[in-house]
């Protein structure tokens, strides 16, 4: 039998006490998605943070935590977007201004980052992490003397001193990437977690009757950023109504909000909860056509050929799996075997060589040219991606990236060698004594990170 209905409070009781639910679910889903945070469980907290934003699409503080999300995860347009909207309304807070300064230089728009750093040192000129960013910014510019001021200004006497025996030493003007990314990871994290910190505080401030769950359920490891992630901990709304939810089942219309794979704007390729990669682009897209799975109306595509300084060849990008070109804008679905994993890269005006068999789609603000080189018994097809665009590569298990400095030289196995980014050289050898016989044959000189698999 069937049980009929709660019937529904009425008049302004009715309102306040739904009022009070949302607000409760919203506080709810800010305070899980602020302690994931703390534990440095990024995926999982944009989806609570994106739930809380649901319910109070315009609290500011929910907004701003969110944006630190997308940042970590790399997604530095969708970080942009909600910082230049924060600071449009809260013109006066530095902190925002400092984030979205952060977020420009990230994405090589150094002077746009500079004004908004110089803007919150105007509210607030002792801003530590103002006059941090400020130094790093300089340093990328190659201002060392005015990158050290700044670095003194922000109280890092350590970074001070690098900047000084740079201009003692008539160093080269541009940090090091491995330098620069700590100091930038450091700073990021700590504004993270104080924010994350002010969130939980603000919850607790509120003791809202909430059950929290359980801490010990198990939950889905995703390893990547997912355009939609459907949690696997069964909580429902507290202020769902009576008769709306059979223990175990959910509303089709949940379920399926779920389900859908929604791609933001900014993005070009996303892999979705199916391990599949979904593609929503304006642009031109580059892509093995012999994977798609489903696409939204027809495709306008023709084979590409490769390509050596700037002038195609007689031959197929691709080989025997050919690599299309597919007219914008379009929307479609790729899936690679079950052994394989894609992963998704923003380039920024960097250089990826990566072997041509492990490229699976690449939008047409990349640039390619293809090389051969003798890895194996025979020579391997290359690509080398350069541009602002986002790259799709599928391996067998994620590569393991092996900095090579300046000055210093890397040997590896040719055969195991999946790509490279930065300024190397490769160049096959012999052995040296005393392990002529067995020393790899490939040899890296320069600045940058080979990729093995």
């Amino acid at each position: 039998m069937v049980e009929p209905l709660d019937p529904k409070p009425s008049g302004d009781a009715g309102r306040r006490r739904s009022s009070s639910r949302s607000s409760e679910d919203f506080l709810y889903h800010l305070y899980r998605g602020s302690n994931m945070l703390l534990q440095d469980q990024v995926h999982e907290a944009k989806a609570e943070l994106e739930q809380a934003l649901k319910l109070q699409p315009q609290d500011a503080k929910s907004q701003d935590l969110l944006a630190g999300v997308y940042f970590r995860l790399g997604v530095y347009p969708q970080a942009i977007e909600i910082w230049k909207g924060l600071t449009e309304v809260y013109g006066e807070d530095a902190t925002l201004r400092v984030n979205l300064g952060l977020a420009l230089f990230k994405t090589g728009q150094a002077d746009e980052a500079l004004e908004q750093i110089h803007e919150a040192l105007k509210i607030q000129p002792d801003h530590g992490r103002a006059w941090g960013y400020l130094g790093l910014i300089r340093w990328r510019l190659g201002q060392l003397e005015a990158a050290r001021d700044a670095f003194l200004r922000g109280g890092q006497a350590a970074m001070a001193k690098r900047m000084e025996e740079a201009l003692g030493n008539d160093a080269s003007a541009g940090p090091t990437p491995s330098m620069a990314a700590e100091a930038l990871e450091a700073e990021d994290r700590r504004a993270m977690r104080d924010a994350a910190e002010e969130a939980i505080a603000r919850f607790e401030s509120a003791k809202p009757d909430i059950a929290v769950a359980e801490q010990g359920r198990e939950r889905r490891k995703t390893g990547r950023w997912e355009s939609v992630e459907p949690g696997s901990e069964p909580v429902p709304k507290r202020g769902a109504p009576a008769g709306t939810r059979i223990e175990g089942v959910a509303l089709l219309q949940q379920q399926l909000e779920e389900w859908t794979v929604d791609l933001p704007e900014s993005l070009a390729f996303a892999v979705g909860p199916d391990g599949r990669l979904h593609c929503h682009s304006q642009h031109d897209l580059f892509v093995r056509l012999a994977t798609l799975q489903a696409v939204h109306g027809n495709l306008d595509s023709k084979m590409v050929q490769r390509r050596a300084r700037g002038k195609d060849l007689d031959e197929y990008l691709g080989a025997d799996d050919p690599i299309f070109q597919v007219k914008g804008p379009s929307r479609m679905t790729l899936e690679v075997a079950k052994e394989e994993t894609i992963v998704v890269v923003a380039l920024q005006e960097d250089i990826l060589y990566v072997r041509e068999s492990r490229v699976l789609a690449f939008d047409d603000r990349s640039s390619f040219e293809s090389a051969r080189l003798p890895f194996g018994k025979e020579p391997v097809p290359m690509l080398q991606l350069h541009g602002s665009g986002f790259v799709a590569l599928r391996f067998h298990a994620h590569p393991t990236a092996l900095p090579v400095r300046d000055g210093q030289e890397l040997r590896v196995n040719p055969e195991r060698v999946l790509g490279w980014t930065g300024r190397l050289f490769p160049n096959m050898q012999k052995g040296t004594a005393p392990y002529s016989l067995t020393a790899p044959r490939l040899v890296f000189r320069g600045e940058g990170a080979v990729l093995l698999g």
